[in-house]
This record gives structure tokens, sequence and C-alpha cells, in this order.
């Protein structure tokens, strides 16, 4: 805490979303490999989508309200054959740290839900 803190309360502003320390999936580095290759700068932050689908409303609606407590915004739809996806977007700088913990994040709502995880993705950002 720098002196500020002692005369200027500390409301509002965001926290970044703590990176995970785990090791990043092959898939998940893949993924940002071709973000890379696309042309898209990855020192900037990326409105990311991750999915997760329920055959049921209920618990998608549950996970809905669970990840937008988390500070995710998210969209609820229902999917033909796949039951009820839950689109969580989040904007952050893309590391393997950071999708690593955004996907443990949507595997921890899925497995509590009797969801399953579908992956995420993020558009080109220049």
């Amino acid at each position: 805490m720098d002196w500020r803190g002692w005369f200027l309360p500390r409301f509002g502003g965001r926290r970044p979303q703590p990176e995970s320390l785990s090791p990043p999936q092959a898939e998940d580095l893949e993924q940002l490999a071709e973000l890379e290759v696309r042309g898209s700068r990855l020192a900037l932050p990326h409105p990311v989508r991750a999915m997760v689908t329920f055959e049921e409303e209920a618990p998608a609606r549950s996970a809905r309200e669970q990840l937008e407590h988390e500070g995710l915004r998210c969209q609820l739809r229902s999917s033909p054959g796949a039951g009820w996806l839950v689109t969580a977007i989040v904007e952050l700088v893309p590391t393997p740290g950071a999708i690593t913990r955004l996907r443990e994040q949507m595997e921890e709502v899925a497995r509590e839900l009797g969801g399953r995880y579908e992956g995420w993705e993020a558009p080109v950002v220049r």
C-alpha cells in the first residue's frame, strides 16, 4: 500500500484476475499461438468468451448467477441438441496463466453443477 491509501479510500477499481500457477493445457497454448499468428497483440486486453453447457435450465441459470457474482458478464441461451449454453465474457490479457485461471474457474462451476466446459475463444486485437 502506498501513502495515498492512508488518506484516500481505495474503493471501486477492479483488481486484475489472478493468474493460475498450474501448467497450461496444450489446447490453450495452441489457441494463444493461433491468435499471435493471426496478428493479435497478446499484450493488450482481449474480450475472452468461455463456454459451459448444461442439459437443464436450472443449473445453467445457477452457473450464470455464480459467474456473474465472480465478476464475469454472462449470457444464457438454449442450444439445439446441447441443452443450455452459458457464455462468460471477461476482458483480460491472454497470458497462459490467465487463460488457465479462467479454465479452472469454468471447470469448477461445470463440475459443481453438472455441466461441461466447452472451451474459450477470443477475437484478434491489433
